[in-house]
């Protein structure tokens, strides 16, 4: 019992450590927090997105690929680190002589069997590897996950900033529609009583060129259309590739204009830099890799040494219903490495070399998410504020297109005031769709960067 329990070369592994800030910059949490049930896609108050991402967690092609490689590592850790090996095999012929048709059966039962003494631990760190192998395809299954919920709402996001870019530009279309008739009217109306009674009626002139700007601007917003309306298809399209369907099933929901979603993010808990180390899969992905990679290590630098296996098999011979003589055999053997040894030797220093590299990867990993954290905290901040701001400038041009109307249709000023206040607020409330969108997918990257549920 000595001799097979043996002893175990190569190292056991330790969990790596890397310093990171006791914080994220701008932010004042200071306490641990866990996140893995953090349904943080919620705080945009949205159904019809709830929905999407409780089918793409059961429905994507990469998760249900992920998750088939968890069964494949599950199944290699089952068979993995065992002693014992060996066949059956079975015989059977006949000969002349006996039996109802004169022959009769003959033929024997061979088994053969191998036991392997662990001697330095090889079994002990071939089943330590397949564990760490299959804790990383937990961990890479969870980073498919995570990087689903991460397209996927931002898809999701990007359509209905699309459908509002539509909406803004179908009413401007309608606007200066209207404009274009009432300027083309005010023109006839004009001619038909004369300047000096439409002066008397408030019925101001109209040039050539006032029509021809506003005919302009009519052609320009309608120009805008086509393009919003390909990037919304396209948005929609992912949507359903993400949750492994066709895109008009999708489309079926999304057709119908829904208001931009944008999160709520009070009360969000960043926790602290540390954390990442335990919420974010990514890096758990990368430790795993890591602690593979060292008990291969060991599997390689027990391969340097000698291996003793016993062996042996047995046959049981019979004719008919008769056994005869069973003949078997059993042999010990050391298996001594020598002329491949140069060989196993660079096995070692390579295997240890990738576990460099491994560890390289990794502390890469955390570093990355901390960046990943704080860059998006910065950007969630101000764009939080632009929408604020923006929000409020649109309040204050629609007033000031009121008035340049008022003004032009009292003669008090051109139709040049009128199409430049237009100009100024289709722009603003296309920044505010944009300031919107921007803010919506900070919040996904900031809770992706921070770990949040994956399902």
């Amino acid at each position: 019992m000595a001799l097979a329990a043996g002893c175990t070369v190569g190292e056991d592994f330790q969990k790596p450590a890397k310093d990171v800030p006791a914080q994220f910059l701008g932010d004042q949490t200071e306490s641990s927090i866990t996140r893995g049930n953090v349904q943080w896609w919620q705080a945009y108050g949205d159904n019809k997105l709830n929905r999407l991402v409780q089918l793409g967690l059961a429905q994507n092609l990469d998760v249900r690929r992920a998750v088939a490689r968890v069964e494949q590592s599950q199944a290699i850790l089952d068979g993995a680190g065992y002693p014992f090996s060996g066949t059956t095999r079975v015989s059977e012929f006949k000969v002349a002589g006996g039996g109802t048709d004169g022959r009769a059966d003959t033929g024997f039962v061979r088994a053969e069997a191998s036991w392997q003494a662990d001697l330095y631990g090889r079994l002990k760190r071939e089943r330590e590897a397949a564990l760490y192998r299959l804790e990383g395809a937990y961990a890479d299954a969870n980073v498919a996950r995570m990087t689903l919920l991460d397209e996927l709402v931002t898809a999701y996001i990007d359509a209905r900033f699309y459908q509002e870019l539509i909406r803004i530009n179908l009413r401007v279309v309608s606007s200066r529609e209207q404009t274009l008739n009432a300027t083309l009217q005010a023109r006839k109306r004009r001619s038909e009583i004369g300047p000096v009674e439409a002066e008397q009626i408030d019925i101001p002139e109209v040039s050539d060129l006032d029509v021809a700007q506003a005919r302009t601007l009519v052609a320009s917003a309608r120009a805008e259309l086509p393009e919003a309306k390909i990037l919304f298809f396209k948005s929609v399209s992912r949507v359903g590739t993400l949750l492994g369907q066709a895109w008009d099933r999708p489309r079926e929901g999304l057709d119908r204009t829904a208001p931009q979603p944008v999160p709520s993010p009070r009360g969000l808990k960043t926790g602290v830099p540390t954390d990442l180390v335990r919420n974010r899969p990514d890096v758990r992905l990368a430790e795993k890799r890591l602690a593979e990679s060292v008990a291969l290590a060991g599997v390689a630098e027990a391969d340097l040494y000698p291996e003793l296996k016993l062996t042996g098999n047995i046959n049981v011979n019979y004719s008919g219903n008769d056994l005869l003589p069973t003949a078997g055999f059993a042999r010990l053997g050391l298996d001594i490495p020598l002329f491949d040894l140069p060989e196993r030797r660079s096995k070692v220093r390579f295997q240890k070399a990738r576990t460099k590299e491994l560890l390289a990867a990794w502390e890469e990993t955390v570093v990355e998410a901390v960046e990943e954290v704080q860059d998006s905290l910065v950007s969630l901040k101000n764009h939080q504020e632009a929408v604020k701001f923006t929000g409020e400038a649109i309040s204050n041009l629609n007033e000031v297109l009121k008035l340049a109307r008022q003004a032009y249709v009292a003669g008090q000023s051109g139709f040049l005031q009128v199409l430049d206040a237009e100009r100024a607020l289709l722009a603003a409330e296309n920044a505010l769709a944009l300031d919107k969108r921007n803010f919506a997918v900070d919040f996904v990257d900031l809770n992706v960067a921070l770990g949040g549920a994956y399902g």
